[in-house]
């Protein structure tokens, strides 16, 4: 789903509630970050304003991707009260969502010594543009690749197997899943360019990266909680992404001031 279409969904639920402020003066909301962290979701929520059919502006007092610190004025809203208050939920939760999705990322990257974020695309149904621009606010890249993950690895007699194979039907850069640090060092002899090392603990991913010796390019995946960045970040590795950023992030809060 695009996002015109994604904010026209909002906008049909958005009609069907009722107004709970009919007062009709003009007034200038001023939204007021809460804590430090990356605004995202500025042109985003223009654009839902633009498709709109109420006679709200906003200006930005931020860019998306900018560093912002508690205290803050992020934007300001003006228009009828009435239609301020209407939208004034959703406007908070797109800037809250994706705000906190690019502050986790940026976070991670941070504390990644030669590592980058990877944004694999792989967003939750329905926000997927906003998602990537989120992903991007933070810092993280996209880079091509064939995904050759444990499924379909099993689906062949060897991670040999099938790495030759999928390398007659793309010529992307093949980036092989690999599960257990035993199975790590079949998958170094493959010709895959990247190896995925998913669900690694610790000592699994420092003994992969000494092992490795420069042969692949290494991207770390799977459940990489914020606390084992202390570690893991000082590894020389190339590429980390965890769905976390998704599923753990907070929908920071902004602070709603009347003018």
């Amino acid at each position: 789903m695009n996002q015109v279409t994604y904010f026209e969904n909002i906008i049909k639920e958005l009609n069907s509630k009722p107004y709970h402020v009919v007062e009709k003066s003009n007034a200038v909301f001023y939204l007021v970050s809460k804590e430090e962290g990356i605004v995202s979701g500025l042109d985003e929520v223009i654009s839902l304003l633009s498709i709109y059919d109420i006679e709200v502006s906003l200006r930005k007092h931020k860019e998306n991707g900018n560093t912002v610190k508690r205290g803050e004025i992020v934007c300001s809203i003006t228009g009828p009260k009435q239609s301020l208050y209407h939208v004034l939920d959703t406007v908070l939760y797109i800037l809250g969502r994706m705000s906190g999705i690019a502050s986790l990322v940026s976070y991670y990257q941070r504390k990644l010594a030669t590592a980058r974020v990877i944004d694999t695309k792989n967003y939750i149904p329905l926000e997927g543009s906003l998602l990537e621009r989120a992903y991007q606010d933070g810092g993280a890249i996209q880079i091509p690749y064939y995904l050759l993950d444990e499924t379909l690895c099993d689906s062949h007699d060897s991670y040999e197997d099938a790495v030759s194979k999928t390398k007659l039907i793309t010529a992307l850069p093949i980036a092989l899943e690999v599960n257990d640090i035993s199975r790590f060092y079949d998958a170094l002899k493959t010709d895959a360019e990247i190896l995925v090392l998913k669900y690694f603990n610790n000592e699994a991913i420092r003994r992969a990266i000494l092992d490795n010796r420069g042969r692949k390019k290494i991207m770390i995946g799977g459940l990489i909680l914020p606390n084992r960045l202390d570690i893991i970040g000082k590894e020389s590795f190339d590429y980390l992404t965890t769905f976390l950023f998704q599923t753990a992030s907070r929908v920071y809060e902004f602070a709603v001031k009347v003018g």
